[in-house]
């Protein structure tokens, strides 16, 4: 008797541990909540929704907590431009923020030493890319589009146009040919007075 009920202990354990592992591996079966992918914007739409369009490359990223409540974090992206194509840039480097948030389709953190072409909205203080921007890595079929939507870009900061430099020139009259020879002729007549006076001592001797 004492043998049955063990033996029937054992087989409730037993059942209930594979229950319970069952349960375990489906739970980590089951895929992280990722954020949301963004839907493909057109580099047309993404030229008429910013405020601003250039291509630079990002140096630096710096990471921070958000402050509407929701879960993700804000990034704030030091940016070398090198082309402006649209909007007020006068700056070798910019500002720009991205976000990533759980909730809604985000860019995240930019990759640093990457050359992302920027459609970005906000006053500069920072620039802001949201996930629907259009920002996207940078390439020769990107920029060929943004190029012929908005031309071929301008540096942020123009070179200072060059001056002239102006040779002073002498304004004065010329001198007469009398002035000018008058130094000439004198030497003349002193060295015939010096062959007169020679000539004299001579005769005398």
């Amino acid at each position: 008797m004492l043998r049955r009920v063990l033996t029937t202990l054992l087989g409730l354990l037993l059942a209930a541990l594979v229950v319970l592992g069952s349960g375990l591996s489906a739970h980590a079966a089951q895929p992280h909540r990722s954020v949301p992918a963004c839907p493909p914007v057109t580099v047309r739409d993404s030229t008429k929704a910013a405020m601003a369009v250039f291509s630079g490359v990002v140096t630096d990223v710096q990471r921070s907590a958000r402050t509407d409540g929701l879960p993700g974090a804000i990034y704030t992206q030091t940016v070398t431009v090198d082309l402006v194509y649209q909007g007020k840039i006068s700056t070798e480097t910019v500002s720009v923020q991205t976000d990533r948030n759980r909730a809604d389709c985000s860019l995240g953190a930019l990759a640093v030493n990457t050359e992302y072409m920027f459609f970005v909205t906000g006053t500069g203080e920072p620039w802001v890319a949201g996930g629907t921007s259009g920002t996207r890595p940078s390439s020769e079929t990107v920029v060929a589009q943004v190029v012929r939507l908005l031309g071929e870009g301008a540096r942020p900061i123009q070179p200072p146009p060059e001056t002239a430099v102006f040779t002073p020139v002498d304004t004065s009259e010329p001198e007469t040919l009398s002035r000018t020879a008058a130094p000439g002729a004198a030497l003349v007549l002193v060295g015939l007075l010096g062959l007169v006076v020679v000539r004299f001592v001579r005769t005398r001797s």
